[in-house]
């Protein structure tokens, strides 16, 4: 008994010796910006990971930081990012419109529509505006290919851009393509005139 009374007493005072010797360890290491609440936080989470267990949840100040974090990363930190941002974001702008007229609609293509169509594709950055152009010839069916009249008319557009929509037209059906050649034809100042001209002159459809 007495034995075993003395076992007692030592294991009591290892285990207390133990718990001081930790405490001390985490105010020592509370220098490097990490206080024992955090670190006994971390601990657990850790201990839980390897064990298989599941990890308590974030406290709101680590869930804030992480956010905080997150932002951080995602916001574009220079001017070339910012600006590639903006460009991206007008493409994408521009894609969603072509996709509203991706299907017919009921209501069919108004001047505002058209107006609009071509005033969204300028937006665009031209470095990347030839590749939501070909998007748009490829979606865009006869039924609202008036909207590619206004790009047409639009002379502030490079030329290869109106030539690009001139050819898909011509592929258009003929009750397509035929009024938005005429209106080009009205315009001997268009880059596409002279071909008009021509094809209205071997058609013998000259308006």
């Amino acid at each position: 008994m007495k034995n075993r009374a003395i076992a007692t007493i030592a294991a009591a005072a290892f285990a207390a010796a133990a718990v001081i010797a930790l405490l001390v360890f985490r105010a020592g290491d509370s220098s490097s910006g990490e206080t024992p609440e955090t670190a006994a936080t971390a601990e657990t989470r850790k201990a839980a990971a390897d064990g298989g267990g599941q990890i308590p949840e974030a406290t709101p100040a680590e869930a804030a930081e992480t956010v905080q974090d997150e932002e951080e990363a995602e916001e574009p930190q220079t001017e070339e990012e910012k600006a590639e941002a903006a460009a991206q974001a007008k493409a994408e702008e521009f894609d969603s419109l072509v996709d509203k007229w991706s299907e017919p609609s009921d209501s069919g293509v108004t001047m505002d529509d058209i107006a609009a169509f071509a005033a969204a594709l300028r937006e665009v950055p031209e470095a990347m505006r030839e590749d939501c152009l070909r998007r748009a010839l490829n979606l865009v069916p006869d039924d609202n290919a008036l909207l590619l009249a206004g790009v047409l008319m639009d002379k502030s557009q490079p030329k290869d851009f109106v030539e690009l929509v001139y050819n898909d037209v011509l592929n258009r059906a003929e009750e397509v393509k035929l009024p938005i050649l005429k209106e080009i034809y009205k315009d001997k100042n268009h880059p596409c005139w002279a071909d008009t001209a021509w094809i209205f002159d071997a058609t013998g459809e000259t308006p």
